[in-house]
């Protein structure tokens, strides 16, 4: 049933559950929020699917019947409940489009309260979903009601970082380790926004206390192979890159920074592999975008280059556009 259908039927009339069903779909929703609160998803999609199709019977059951104001009103956060959920578990399993639809018609009949702790999951899920502004908001709101909240404070510091807000971003993250300095990936999300703003020893200390805390962190160790690699220290790099390698699949930026390596180098064929490798995923990565071009260039290849190049070009200006205002002037 889609969410505009299941709302009509919920409007029409109160639900027909079998005793003692409604204290368990309660008691399904509290589970699920906190299995996705552990980020536990696999087993919050399951008890969803355990108590979803009963409620959709119940509401289907209630069309045609006249509602007082105060039923109308339990059984649109019902529904707005359970459009939450669903938008919740899209965000991990779906389609991007359908899981904020959902979210946005849960927000539409005011679900969740905005003082409500389930703001948070709210947040959570419009980070998943890379709706980082959205997602400020969000827990903004939370922080609004708890100031004390460090996870919705790391979660506003990373996605002002991932919003291209990075003096805001770092003012959240240094106050999450002001509060408490052993939060898992503060310090590496603080790394990464140092680094970002070219401040690579700062971000090398705290790519290093993140590793002390968590020595299977790869992100880490890729972050400083790329520090590494900035500074000219192509054997230190090498290092860094071998140990995230040892712990699994290597990410986009890993393969970056391997490219730009072989480059320096003179391994032009591997290094076109590995940068092929961050375009084909990440079409929008100018830096890669540049690198790959730079790499064609030196291997023979001018029209490849010029290719890549153009792309590079054209990113650079669509970054430009997005950082100027209405009046031609760089947004503060």
């Amino acid at each position: 049933m889609t969410a505009t259908a299941l709302l009509l039927l919920a409007l029409a009339g109160p639900p027909s559950a079998p005793p003692g069903s409604a204290a368990d779909e309660r008691a399904a929703f509290d589970t699920i929020y906190a299995l996705l609160g552990q980020r536990r998803f696999s087993e919050a999609k399951a008890e969803w699917n355990r108590v979803g199709g009963r409620i959709e019977e119940s509401v289907r059951s209630a069309s045609g019947q006249a509602l007082a104001p105060a039923a109308e009103r339990a059984l649109q956060r019902r529904v707005a409940e359970a459009w939450f959920v669903q938008g919740l578990l899209t965000a991990r399993f779906g389609e991007k489009a359908e899981a904020l639809r959902l979210l946005r018609d849960a927000d539409g009949l005011g679900f969740p309260p905005l003082d409500s702790p389930l703001m948070l999951l709210a947040a959570d899920g419009l980070h998943d979903l890379q709706e980082h502004a959205l997602a400020a908001r969000a827990y903004r709101e939370v922080l609004k009601r708890d100031p004390q909240n460090v996870p919705a404070r790391l979660g506003l510091g990373v996605s002002l970082y991932s919003a291209g807000q990075l003096a805001a971003a770092a003012q959240e993250l240094e106050d999450v380790l002001r509060r408490a300095p052993a939060t898992p990936q503060a310090h590496y999300a603080l790394g990464a926004v140092l680094f970002e703003q070219k401040r690579n020893d700062e971000a090398a200390a705290h790519l290093e206390r993140e590793l002390a805390l968590d020595p299977r962190c790869s992100a880490c160790l890729v972050k400083l192979a790329h520090i590494a690699y900035l500074k000219g220290d192509d054997r230190q790099c090498e290092s860094w890159l071998a140990r995230a390698a040892a712990l699994g699949p290597l990410s986009l930026e890993a393969s970056l920074v391997s490219g730009m390596l072989e480059s320096r180098a003179g391994r032009y064929d591997m290094a076109i592999r590995h940068l092929s490798r961050v375009v084909d995923e990440s079409p929008a990565d100018a830096r890669a975008q540049y690198q790959l071009a730079l790499a064609y260039q030196r291997s023979g290849n001018p029209e490849k280059a010029r290719e890549h190049q153009e792309i590079y070009g054209r990113l650079i200006q669509e970054q430009k556009a997005r950082s100027l205002g209405v009046r031609g002037s760089e947004e503060p």
